[in-house]
């Protein structure tokens, strides 16, 4: 493949998730004060599709849930495939990730960013215990690392690999 498609194929990819991070950010943000630009975008493509305003961006929220856990899904599957995983393990580390608590930060975020969130009044102590707990039941072993052949042909690394 010629390094121009290669890179028209890379651009493509950029600009979709670019679009796609906009677009959640905007129906994330519409209503809470943060972005009054996403909510007057919001406010007008509803008025297009006349559709409620709530419900786009309800479908936005479960459009994104559904795709990152379709990625995982992928992510996993491919480990245990490709013998990297056990089917065990991809099970126990799928459910630790679902019992994650409510409205609590995902797995990328360390004790030392959770302590400084916790210290600057960004969270609860409620929340800091319930995430601390959930952490601690970590499975013990380490997930693989990406494969770095899939970005040579212009695929993105990891979960977050587009279809």
């Amino acid at each position: 493949m010629s390094t121009k498609k290669v890179l028209c194929i890379i651009a493509g990819v950029l600009v979709a998730g670019l679009l796609i991070a906009g677009i959640t950010a905007a129906a994330t943000y519409a209503d809470n004060g943060q972005g009054a630009a996403g909510g007057k975008l919001l406010d007008r493509v509803a008025q297009l599709l006349n559709v409620d305003k709530q419900k786009l961006v309800d479908a936005f929220k479960q459009a994104g849930t559904e795709l990152r856990q379709d990625r995982m899904n992928n992510m996993f599957n491919k480990w245990v495939t490709d013998g990297k995983l056990t089917q065990d393990q991809a099970n126990q580390y799928k459910a630790w990730l679902a019992a994650k608590p409510a409205g609590a930060f995902g797995p990328l975020m360390g004790l030392t960013v959770m302590d400084k969130l916790l210290k600057d009044n960004k969270i609860t102590q409620a929340q800091y215990d319930a995430w601390k707990t959930w952490w601690n039941q970590k499975p013990g072993f380490e997930l693989p690392k990406p494969d770095k052949a899939a970005a040579g042909n212009g695929a993105q690394k990891g979960p977050f690999k587009m279809k």
